[in-house]
């Protein structure tokens, strides 16, 4: 249901080129939501303030195809990447976590990428949360986070991706049972993909990510 909301939201049922975009103009996609165009004034258009479109007029046999540089969230999209883990029962572990290093402005600014761990997760990473240092916190959790709106498709496209964490890459390859995060340590499984949010989307993940080389736990 996610993707279905947000494929339509990038479709308009009628045939527009850019020299015929004025700005302020709305467009209605085929659920009734609208699209916003803005044109700055170097003739730039962009798509609801955020997303430019960077390769305009891309004619194909039943229409046209603007290539833009960000996802566009469907406002179906409302609750933000603070409220839904806060909301989540799977999560509360994570929350806790996120709260504790006063990670709230993923309620109010964005667009992030958050790989959510569930309480399972947490729980069999032998990871004692009490013990880790705020600085710890910190970095596991800034390695779970990615700056942007990342699809899954878009993440395995792309092999690879720079984390929040400053040095800390995350690697991404795909099996039968999805998407899978190799995080340097272990390999991790997306359980749960493309949950859009008003400040990002989250990714459920089966197992906490560590950050090579930042000693978190005892082994």
């Amino acid at each position: 249901e996610h993707m279905k909301d947000l494929a339509l939201y990038h479709v308009m049922r009628l045939r527009l080129a850019t020299e015929d975009i004025n700005d302020g103009m709305e467009i209605s996609t085929p659920q009734r939501n609208f699209l916003l165009f803005t044109v700055d004034n170097e003739e730039t258009v962009f798509v609801n303030d955020n997303a430019e479109i960077t390769e305009p007029d891309i004619d194909v046999r039943n229409g046209i195809v603007h290539r833009i540089n960000d996802v566009l969230l469907p406002p179906s999209a409302s609750t933000t990447t603070w409220e839904y883990i806060s909301q989540s029962q799977d999560h509360s572990t994570f929350f806790q976590m996120l709260s504790d290093a006063n990670f709230d402005f993923l309620g109010t600014t964005g667009p992030f990428t958050l790989f959510a761990p569930t309480n399972e997760a947490i729980e069999n990473s032998d990871i004692d949360v009490g013990t880790l240092s705020s600085e710890a916190i910190d970095h596991l959790l800034n390695f779970h986070l990615i700056s942007g709106n990342h699809l899954s498709y878009e993440l395995f496209d792309a092999g690879e991706a720079e984390t929040e964490l400053e040095g800390g890459r995350l690697k991404f390859g795909a099996q039968r049972f999805g998407l899978f995060i190799n995080n340097g340590i272990s390999i991790s499984r997306v359980t749960a993909s493309n949950i859009l949010t008003s400040t990002g989307i989250v990714h459920v993940v089966d197992s906490v990510l560590l950050p090579p080389g930042i000693p978190l736990i005892e082994r």
